[in-house]
């Protein structure tokens, strides 16, 4: 009896071992959270602020508003404006980082068109 007990002593020791470098490893992960500086977010915009803001070109033509933000699973940010009139006008993405934001009250898309927008794929919402 005292052969068998001591038989099963190496699997026992092994998988006491194989489980303690799991619980190691489950236990030291942590979520890798990078500090911000407030002061520099709070200069930023609230998305609610932007949104149905007109969107001009650089001959102050205005040429959309902004309709809706995307952000994709990457950390990318789109944004989609509607271009055209109200009756026949449609919806397009483009970068956000496109946008100038100098003064939010005019969002400055540079060397933008209403032709050149127009032209663009409509885009439509997946959900």
């Amino acid at each position: 009896m005292n052969r068998s007990r001591f038989s099963c002593l190496p699997a026992v020791t092994l998988a006491t071992v194989l489980l303690s470098l799991w619980i190691d490893d489950a236990v030291g992960q942590e979520v890798g959270l990078a500090p911000l500086d407030t002061q520099e977010v709070a200069r930023g915009y609230r998305a609610e602020a932007l949104k149905l803001r007109p969107v001009v070109n650089d001959k102050n033509e205005t040429i959309g508003r902004i309709d809706d933000f995307i952000f994709s699973k990457d950390g990318k940010v789109f944004v989609v404006l509607a271009v055209g009139d109200f009756s026949g006008g449609h919806l397009i993405a483009i970068p956000f980082s496109s946008l100038n934001l100098d003064n939010p009250s005019f969002i400055v898309l540079p060397g933008a068109s209403s032709a050149a927008l127009a032209k663009l794929p409509v885009f439509l919402y997946n959900r």
